[in-house]
């Protein structure tokens, strides 16, 4: 292992390596493990992920990343050009001193005479007009980019071996399924004609039954009214005719009119062998090819001009062999970089770097925009992943995206300014993704965490006006319904009166006016404390207003900020503690990376990942005045 020594930087409280020069990256193998902010990431599909998926697992793991620098050191002219902005491969990218590298070179003066940079359109333009080549070095022929003569037996043998094309595998195939099907023709046991067999097994079950008695003691010979005879069976005359054609097959492989028993046993021996070799027929798709088709393909001369084919084919192996490494060189010249900003350190995190790779779309909501939108897997469990991710101290909301004509899914977005108070279960909002796309997003799962210490400072507040207004609700809720219930109670009585045809004043006192009585008086003392209370409180205000008016103005201003502070303060300390501590490491890790340090969420990449609407320095217009009505 190399010596190199590493430079490191620290952000968000997370002591990083740093990434500044070539040499920190060709020696990336010198970095212990324990300095990776990332060790494993889910292959995300891209051709940078498939390229560094060597082992083809669907992880990228530390070893994956040292073997693709160790792949570039023999390629790359220096690491220090990964740095420089890519405005297309060069000559100057590849190494000229060892083989690989001026394999590669050789191959770029091929497609660029002129020395011009290549950019991805016109590299993909070169390796697409390659691969359309009939010889473009992957050993298979199709039947389209052969002569016409050839075309029947090269169609002859893919469709055998199951492939695009004609190769020596697929010839290889193709010879053995025809050697089995020789063996298997040379095993036909011949006993019997097709029809015979056919017949034997259609009939089994009928004829067992008719000998079935014959050979028992005492036990006369059974009649079948399949059949209408008595043993020996007649094959020809009194057959039912649903089955007559059977029983002439029969006759025919006979060659007489009746059937025995010992006859029978015999026909189903022969049958029995019959059916073991059909069984044991391959299937290859031999017997789907035309006469002329199969003959074609194992005519002498036909199998030299496709084994000519191959060979020219094969010749260019090596070229592709370049062609494939020339991609993978562009791929990893092109992202090698970004991605390892977001694996070995997350540079990429802190403004104004590159969007890390880990994030996608954006989401409009609230009068806000969240750039911090995680992708869910299809099929993620929404209540695992959010266990996993409240360690995480941020302000959760999982959103379903629906589209018509497109299949949802679900993302993570984390709020990380302005305040929690309007989020909400069912909120909906804009999701657009990196492809420019608009989704419907709802808010299916929210977990509320404090955003900033301008929520924490007022959250104190915010509960008491709640708590004043909720007993405030309370008390003029119970007052009304109490007078409600004393409204109601009186005009029953009064209707009870009135259909009863007693006169409201002449009724009897007993049962009618212990009704209302009580409830007046509860109305009166409900007032009477009421009013009670409101002096209370007018004394107390007229008390407060004559210490501020007493007092001077600095005096009154102290009081009030002490008594605001005194409130507000404990909620801000505990608010503090609780966003110093905000981590997206756990939220990573419930998308399946392995986090190995911590990713601290300071408040200016708060204010970073989401962007409120501020009016400051807009132009508002007057609203018109409206005419008065005549």
């Amino acid at each position: 292992m190399s010596t190199y020594r590493h430079a490191f930087f620290k952000a968000a409280r997370t002591t990083q390596p740093a990434l500044a020069t070539g040499a920190d990256i060709e020696h990336l193998d010198a970095l212990p493990r324990t300095y990776w902010v990332v060790l494993a990431t889910p292959n995300d599909g891209t051709p940078l992920a498939q390229h560094l998926d060597a082992d083809g697992d669907g992880r990228i793991r530390v070893p994956d990343v040292l073997g693709a620098v160790d792949w570039l050191k023999p390629r790359l002219a220096s690491f220090d050009r990964l740095l420089a902005p890519l405005e297309g491969l060069s000559a100057e990218d590849f190494r000229a001193d060892t083989p690989e590298g001026k394999g590669l070179q050789d191959l770029f003066k091929e497609l660029s005479p002129d020395g011009a940079a290549l950019d991805c359109a016109a590299l993909t333009a070169a390796f697409d007009a390659f691969a359309a080549r009939p010889a473009n070095g992957d050993g298979a022929v199709p039947a389209d980019a052969a002569p016409e003569a050839l075309r029947p037996a090269i169609q002859a043998i893919a469709s055998v071996a199951k492939a695009e094309g004609v190769s020596r595998d697929a010839i290889a195939a193709f010879d053995a399924a025809v050697a089995a099907r020789s063996a298997w023709v040379a095993a036909d046991p011949k006993g019997l004609a097709p029809a015979a067999v056919d017949a034997v097994n259609r009939l089994r079950g009928k004829v067992d039954a008719y000998f079935l008695p014959c050979g028992e003691a005492g036990a006369e010979p059974a009649q079948a009214d399949l059949f209408g005879g008595q043993a020996p069976l007649a094959l020809r005359d009194g057959i039912n005719a649903l089955w007559r054609k059977d029983t002439e097959a029969l006759a025919e492989a006979l060659g007489k009119d009746t059937l025995s028993a010992e006859d029978w046993l015999a026909l189903k021996a022969q049958a029995d062998a019959a059916n073991a070799w059909r069984a044991a027929e391959p299937e290859d798709g031999l017997e789907a090819l035309s006469a002329e088709a199969l003959q074609a393909a194992l005519d002498g001369e036909t199998r030299k001009a496709i084994e000519a084919l191959i060979a020219a084919d094969e010749a260019a192996a090596p070229l592709a062999t370049a062609f494939g490494d020339l991609r993978k060189f562009a791929v990893l010249r092109e992202g090698l970089l970004r991605f390892l900003r977001n694996f070995v350190n997350v540079a990429d995190l802190y403004p104004p770097k590159a969007k890390p790779t880990f994030l996608e779309g954006l989401l409009y909501m609230d009068g806000r925009c969240c750039t911090l939108c995680f992708p869910l897997d299809a099929g993620a469990n929404v209540a695992a992943h959010a266990a996993l991710s409240k360690e995480s101290r941020c302000s959760l909301a999982y959103c379903k995206l629906e589209r018509q004509g497109a299949a949802g899914g679900n993302i993570l977005a984390v709020f990380t300014a302005g305040s929690t108070g309007n989020l909400y279960v069912g909120k909906r909002g804009l999701y657009i993704d990196d492809d420019g796309l608009d989704w419907d997003a709802t808010i299916t799962t929210l977990d509320i965490n404090t955003i900033s210490l301008t929520e924490a400072f007022f959250a104190p507040w915010r509960k008491i006006a709640a708590t004043c207004a909720e007993t405030v609700r309370k008390l003029v809720g119970s007052k009304g319904d109490a007078a409600a219930a004393s409204a109601s109670s009186v005009a029953v009585a009064k209707t009870d009166a009135v259909v009863s045809g007693t006169p409201p004043a002449a009724a009897p006192a007993a049962p009618a006016a212990p009704v209302p009585a009580p409830a007046a008086g509860s109305q009166m003392a409900s007032v009477a404390t009421l009013g009670i209370a409101l002096s209370f409180v007018a004394s107390a205000v007229a008390a407060i207003a004559s210490a501020i008016t007493s007092a001077p103005l600095w005096k009154t201003g102290a009081v009030v900020l002490a008594i605001v502070l005194a409130v507000s303060i404990p909620s801000v300390i505990l608010a503090w503690f609780r966003l110093r501590n905000r981590d997206l490491a756990p939220i990573l890790n419930a998308s399946g990376w392995a986090i190995n340090l911590r990713i601290g969420l300071t408040a200016r990449l708060g204010a970073f990942f989401t962007h409120q609407a501020c009016y400051v320095g807009r132009c508002f217009v007057r609203r018109p005045k409206q005419p008065k009505e005549a």
